[in-house]
């Protein structure tokens, strides 16, 4: 494993919780940063012939280590609980974004940054969204341009997002600056098929690419491919790795809608290994969705998850739909729906990484579990004080102000599954801290600032307009 003076890791004290902190980890972990690179690109093939930047990333200087500061990493000890340890990954420690969004947003950005270097050519990303992959690129373009990475002449971005975000759509100078705000448009859609935002972009974006590959002269890149997230979640298990290497069984819990973190957790474990790190214990991984799309844990347990809660599943007379005696525990115990609807920016059906992740269950052992609202609820404040422990002190007394779900989501699968024995007594449990913001912690982007795009050409008009704006922010 690489070190660098100059981006020490801060050995924590019983005091803070924290044990272990990367301040900075994408600069720490540059050099196999750009080894990743390299690898992903020759072995993740892109199913399109649409454009994409090569991996190449900017020489590591002061404004990209600048650009990189809010890739922090920490790890803290949770203690025991029945019989299992448990250890804590904090991803969200960007003001910006409050989750592990950052990580591949701004690996997405210095590679725009790195072609605009070698090319000239400008570059305008383009995303769908939920939410937070919106978020976090947005707030990589923008402090690309406070750091001096880049400007408006030279990247650009556009995102679509449903209108059922707008609770979770923060705030920021690229939309309070009008110029920068009409070279970096947030499109909205207001159908309540959420998903639908990926068919109108990607239609959009494809009529682009077959016409119009360079639109006055800028690259127009649709990031939303796995790998350009994978690139960076691998670094997860080199910080792991280094402070608190595997010593038995090991799980790691994650709410996920496509995986794209655990898939980059076993890109990094394969290049450590290559690189002679190799712990010769098992590491599991466990899958943690809610009842609208648990469609990864039906792959990786064959459970059909949403015929079993529909026709299985019975009113109790308080409110709640009760699991049968017998079925299976990986589902709720109780939920409010049969397609209740947990945290919202996990809409994704079939998502592309289904395969990838089946075979990373079956390769190296795991679970899926699937967990509902009420259970959260009903766990809230036992998570709350857990993770204070650790020294992480942003979650809400109140639910209720909770607006990103994932890590309580984690904490409370991975509690049910020690309870319910999907992990065995003695195991070591990785909780991955991938997202969690509140109301209070960020400004909500004004409503009126976003464009409603219903149709493909209504994206390419919003694409079109972000390229022709001037973009010199006052």
């Amino acid at each position: 494993m690489c070190t660098h003076s100059e981006h020490r890791s801060v050995q924590g004290s019983s005091a803070t919780g924290v044990l272990h902190r990367v301040p900075n980890s994408l600069s720490f972990y540059y050099q196999h940063l750009l080894v990743a690179s390299e690898r992903i690109d020759t072995t993740w093939v892109s199913t399109d012939s649409w454009f994409e930047p090569s991996w190449q990333l900017p020489k590591l200087g002061p404004e990209l280590d600048e650009f990189f500061s809010v890739s922090a990493i920490s790890a803290s000890e949770l203690g025991e609980y029945q019989g299992r340890r448990l250890h804590f990954l904090n991803l969200t420690e960007n003001p910006g974004t409050h989750t592990t969004k950052t990580f591949g947003s701004s690996v997405i950005v210095a590679r725009a940054v790195r072609h605009t270097e070698l090319t000239g050519e400008p570059v305008l990303l383009v995303t769908p969204s939920a939410a937070n992959k919106a978020v976090a690129l947005r707030n990589a373009v923008l402090r690309a341009y406070q750091v001096g990475l880049s400007d408006p002449s030279r990247l650009r971005v556009v995102t679509v997002v449903p209108a059922s975000s707008l609770p979770k759509l923060w705030a920021s100078d690229l939309d309070a600056d009008p110029a920068l705000h009409a070279a970096n448009p947030m499109g909205v859609y207001s159908s309540p098929e959420r998903e639908h935002v990926k068919k109108i972009t990607t239609a959009a974006v494809g009529d682009l690419a077959a016409n119009d590959p360079v639109l006055r002269g800028f690259r127009v890149w649709y990031t939303l491919n796995p790998k350009n997230y994978m690139v960076a979640d691998f670094i997860r298990t080199l910080f792991e790795y280094e402070y608190f290497p595997p010593v038995g069984e090991r799980w790691h819990t994650h709410a996920v809608s496509s995986a794209y973190g655990f898939l980059g957790h076993d890109l990094g474990r394969q290049m450590a290994a290559e690189d002679g790190v190799r712990f010769d214990v098992p590491q599991r991984y466990l899958l943690v969705q809610h009842l609208e799309t648990p469609d990864l844990v039906s792959a990786v347990t064959g459970v059909d998850i949403e015929t079993v809660v529909r026709d299985l599943y019975r009113a109790t007379g308080d409110g709640l739909l009760t699991r049968p005696s017998d079925a299976d525990p990986r589902l709720p115990e109780y939920c409010y729906s049969a397609s209740e609807r947990l945290e919202r920016t996990f809409y994704t059906r079939n998502p592309p990484t289904t395969k990838a992740v089946r075979q990373l269950v079956a390769d190296h052992g795991g679970n899926g579990i699937v967990v509902s609202l009420p259970e959260c609820v009903n766990r809230y404040a036992f998570v709350r004080d857990l993770l204070r422990g650790a020294d992480f002190h942003r979650l809400p007394e109140d639910p209720r102000q909770l607006r990103e779900w994932a890590m309580v989501m984690s904490a409370v699968g991975c509690l049910n599954a020690i309870d319910r024995d999907l992990i065995p007594a003695g195991a070591d449990v990785v909780i991955h801290g991938s997202g969690a913001y509140s109301e209070g912690e960020f400004n909500q982007i004004d409503r009126s600032r976003l464009i409603e795009v219903n149709t493909p050409d209504e994206v390419r008009a919003l694409i079109s307009g972000a390229i022709q704006a001037d973009g010199e922010g006052g």
